[in-house]
């Protein structure tokens, strides 16, 4: 026994020799790990859109305005309620016009093309009110515009500034009926982002011009102030955006602490993208625990929006897209010190690079809504009614191919030398524990097969009626079977060919439809909860994904082929 203690305890100490003899120069940079994601298809939109705004009012992700097919301009609007897409009509079009959520619960959209095709600017302005799902014209900008960006102020009125092909410059609505000049502008701007300071000024900064030309030399502008030049700003340059912006969406501050702070994608001459982080008037770059990938075992990878700030979880989304129709998603746990970073990917959810208009829902999870090529010349005049739901918060597991670097290796080995002197040192056995989520190794995998240990998850799940409880995870079944979460995972993946989350709902919706055959007088909300979802919203969405139908419909069918059988 000492023999053996002593030859690991050399062991431990020669590895450790060996990693700190490593030169610093040969030393692997810490690499981003990279976790595949599933993308969950919603129903579509009524009318394929891009140019369109998206945001979440009143619990509801409502998209207006846009281009449709043929690149024509569509005085329309949806919101997404009860998993369906219900058509609104509005007074204006609004393709590649502006929005702002007004803290009355309101919603002022904006400006615009004035012509199909994205000729020219328009002066409309209209209020929506959600409540109602109604919308009301009221006003005209002093400027006409398009691609113009807004924020609302602490006083009620709201900053409009930004321009496509056109005179750019400040104008601010009075919070009643008028928008009024308020100052020129040194550099005319196309989708600017705007930041509210401590002092209640406003920022105003953009990497490219009204006429969609990079600028050389940047300024940022105030609402109130003088223009800046931060020294940040000399080597990095915001993102280019083909969307309309919500500055707040990037607000990652504490307005009731007056700590107002922003996170802003920038990138510089050599094409590497980068997270800045604006409070106040400071600029400066977030500290990463690894540099923004820009390409994945796929190709490159291709930035296009702000920053979606989940402020609940305390983290940060940008969207990025290759040549292979790949979605990702940079994540940003910005509250970490430094930040720590996670690329998410989906499968090609086309065949060619795609743009999506992403929002951030109410659980922190992005939907997007609407999709265009970037790779082809006209893809304006074909745009998608495509909807998708990328999830990062939810009870469903998602398997990591992180990338593993020569630190790790070193760090794995160290482990495993410790662990064995611990088991070899100690006296008493205890009984095997299973581990949790947090630990670094699973316990090795039992002799059973895929197909055994699927038989045991499905007994599980039906013998128990598991699927019944909506908080249900993986790591739950990984307990009652004595094993890691990722087998669970990994063998319903292969047996199945979706996710646990999937195969869970399955079982949910069944059980729905015998409860709505036997209980045709309950209400769908007590058919939700008694089958295990945690709200109407997510059974709404999951029945109509795997049925095709509301469960209305579904129900209504039923009753057809009822009668038909009589």
């Amino acid at each position: 026994m000492n023999k053996t203690i002593s030859f690991l305890v050399g062991l431990l100490v020669l590895s450790s020799v060996m990693v700190q003899e490593t030169k610093a120069e040969e030393r692997p940079k810490i690499s981003c790990p990279t976790v595949k994601i599933d993308a969950e298809r919603l129903p579509d939109l009524n009318i394929p859109r891009y140019g369109h705004s998206a945001f979440v009012v009143n619990g509801e992700v409502t998209v207006v305005g846009g281009h449709t097919s043929g690149f024509v301009l569509t005085p329309t609007a949806e919101y997404f309620k009860d998993g369906e897409w219900h058509l609104l009509h509005t007074i204006y079009p609004h393709d590649g016009g502006f929005s702002v959520v007004l803290k009355s619960g309101k919603v002022m959209v904006a400006g615009g093309f004035k012509e199909n095709l994205g000729i020219g600017q328009s002066f409309e302005v209209e209020t929506y009110d959600p409540i109602v799902h109604r919308f009301d014209g009221f006003g005209c900008l002093d400027q006409k515009r398009a691609s113009a960006t807004a924020i609302e102020l602490d006083c009620g009125q709201v900053l409009v500034t930004g321009n496509w092909y056109e005179d750019d410059g400040m104008e601010c609505f009075d919070g009643q009926e008028r928008f009024l000049h308020l100052k020129p502008v040194r550099q005319p701007r196309y989708q600017p982002h705007l930041f509210r300071t401590a002092n209640g000024d406003v920022l105003v900064l953009a990497g490219y011009g009204s006429k969609n030309q990079p600028i050389d030399s940047l300024l940022v502008e105030r609402m109130k102030g003088e223009p800046f030049s931060p020294p940040l700003l000399k080597t990095w340059h915001p993102l280019h955006y083909d969307l309309a912006l919500h500055s707040d969406d990037s607000f990652i501050g504490d307005e009731g602490k007056s700590i107002f702070a922003y996170l802003m994608p920038v990138i510089d001459n050599n094409g590497q993208v980068a997270i800045a982080e604006v409070r106040d008037t400071i600029f400066s770059l977030l500290s990463t625990n690894s540099p923004v990938p820009m390409a994945s075992p796929w190709g490159k990878i291709s930035y296009y929006t702000p920053v979606y700030a989940d402020r609940l979880h305390q983290r940060g989304y940008v969207m990025g897209c290759d040549s292979t129709g790949r979605q990702y998603v940079l994540c940003v746990d910005y509250a970490k010190k430094p930040a720590h970073l996670t690329l998410y990917h989906t499968d090609p959810l086309t065949d060619t690079l795609t743009l999506t208009i992403p929002v951030m829902v109410d659980d922190g999870n992005l939907m997007l809504t609407g999709i265009k090529s970037a790779a082809r010349h006209n893809s304006n005049f074909m745009p998608t009614a495509q909807v998708w739901l990328l999830r990062f918060n939810d009870n469903g597991e998602t398997l990591s191919s992180s990338t593993v670097n020569g630190w790790l290796w070193a760090g794995l080995t160290l482990a495993v030398i410790l662990i064995i002197i611990f088991i070899l040192l100690k006296i008493k056995a205890k009984p095997a524990k299973v581990p949790e989520d947090e630990d670094i190794a699973a316990i090795p995998k039992s002799a059973n097969t895929d197909d055994e240990l699927m038989e045991r998850i499905i007994h599980l799940i039906e013998e128990k009626k598991l699927y019944l409880n909506s908080e249900l995870t993986t790591s739950d079944i990984a307990k009652e079977l004595n094993m890691h979460r990722n087998y669970i995972s990994a063998c319903v993946n292969s047996q199945k060919g979706h996710n646990f989350n999937r195969l869970l709902n399955s079982y949910r919706i069944e059980y729905a439809k015998q409860l709505m055959q036997q209980y045709p007088d309950k209400k769908i909300n007590t058919i939700a909860n008694e089958s295990g979802f945690a709200n109407e919203t997510s059974f709404y969405r999951t029945f109509k994904a795997i049925t095709g139908m509301t469960p209305k419909e579904w129900l209504a069918s039923m009753e057809k082929k009822n009668k038909e059988n009589d």
